[in-house]
């Protein structure tokens, strides 16, 4: 009966497997089926990426956004451990008896060549800020007796300021690698069709996977109710959807499906599964 199943039923129904991480852990836990999971990580994606409801971004590229915004906030802290470093360390050369004034001047001329906007920079984009942190990279080349100059500068976990920009300077060149990807990406997923020959492939494709799992759970020697657990909701939604068809001759079903045609309230229940099993 799983291929009375809609594209909507199918998301809901693996997407557990994939990003509930108790549910997640459960399935890696059963040595017949764990093998599978980037099988099933593959065919979830491909539902996913012709799923007629389908309005926001696709998994591959909120996977993306979240990382993006791990990395932007990891360079924002970075840029202010610099900055501020070099001011912290402008007032305890002045607080030193006698002051270090000459040190203290240096900080003068190194700040505003790091920061020649000062921290605006962690408000600008995440290409602006890859673009800056090049830059910086550049100018540390060029003028190494900046980097001089941060290496006598302490930071915590017996490391230096220049550690600290080198880090900087990493996250810069990650930020641009994402968004690389993410740019490849939304072109990608801007021009491919969704038509219905790309729509029965991904049904296909799901159906294979999801059945191999099935019939690997039939063999498998793990605890029962660890086995419902992962193949409940499926078995409860195939025999909803076998009788919501059950007019149509055996064997038959949608092959491809129309806008508006999932039934949300049963997705909804397909998805929430039964309770957890924490391994």
């Amino acid at each position: 009966m799983l291929k009375h199943l809609m594209i909507e039923e199918m998301v809901a129904l693996v997407s557990p497997w994939i990003e509930n991480p108790q549910r997640k852990r459960l399935f890696l836990s059963i040595p017949e089926i764990a093998g599978l999971h980037p099988k099933v990580v593959a065919a979830h994606e491909a539902v996913l990426a012709v799923r007629p409801s389908r309005s926001g971004p696709s998994a591959t590229m909120s996977a993306l956004n979240d990382e993006l915004a791990r990395v932007d906030e990891r360079h924002d802290h970075l840029a202010r451990a610099v900055c501020w470093g070099i001011d912290a360390h402008r007032a305890h050369c002045l607080g030193a008896d006698p002051a270090d004034r000459e040190r203290a001047a240096t900080c003068d001329q190194v700040q505003p060549k790091l920061f020649p906007s000062g921290l605006n920079i962690i408000k600008a984009s995440p290409t602006a800020e890859a673009g800056n942190t090049a830059r910086v990279a550049r100018l540390l080349e060029e003028e190494p007796s900046i980097g001089e100059f941060l290496k006598g500068i302490p930071a915590p976990g017996k490391t230096t300021l220049l550690h600290t920009t080198q880090r900087w300077i990493k996250a810069g060149k990650e930020l641009e690698a994402i968004e690389h990807r993410r740019d490849e990406l939304a072109a990608k997923e801007k021009t491919a069709p969704v038509t219905k020959a790309t729509i029965s492939a991904a049904r296909s494709q799901w159906f294979r996977v999801v059945s191999a799992v099935l019939s690997n759970l039939e063999l498998s020697d793990a605890p029962s109710e660890a086995i419902e657990t992962i193949r409940g909701p499926l078995l409860k939604a195939s025999d909803r959807a076998g009788k919501r068809y059950g007019g149509a001759p055996a064997g038959e079903g949608p092959s491809v499906e129309e806008p508006g045609e999932p039934a949300v309230g049963e997705v909804e229940e397909a998805g929430a599964g039964d309770g957890e099993i924490v391994s």
